[in-house]
């Protein structure tokens, strides 16, 4: 193993301790007054998640149909550019679910 291929592994060995070290800290137990959370708390943090799922959808979905005419040469690439777009929804909307209402306290 080289040198240089040595400090890579070194340095994703740390970078991996961190990230356990975090999911450890962030996994805490809330403090026992803090209760459980209300159905209705749950509800609003599901359909914010399935929002944004809905919206990348329609992000493809509307794309598909607006390139229906275009040339395969300039299609292709915006259709790429929709599904990343899309993607990039569904994990925004994952991130604002697990961080304003799965870790909260």
């Amino acid at each position: 193993m080289s040198e240089s291929s040595g400090r890579w592994a070194a340095r994703c060995g740390a970078a991996l301790c961190m990230v356990v070290s975090g999911a450890a800290v962030a996994t805490r137990q809330c403090p026992p007054e803090s209760g459980e959370k209300s159905t209705l708390f749950w509800a609003a943090g599901w359909s914010v998640f399935g929002l944004f799922l809905l919206l990348g959808l329609a992000i493809a979905i509307g794309a598909v149909r607006a390139t229906r005419t275009q040339r395969w040469t300039r299609r292709v690439p915006l259709l790429i550019l929709a599904a990343a777009v899309m993607l990039g929804s569904w994990v925004l909307g994952l991130l604002v679910f697990v961080n304003g209402f799965v870790m909260v306290c």
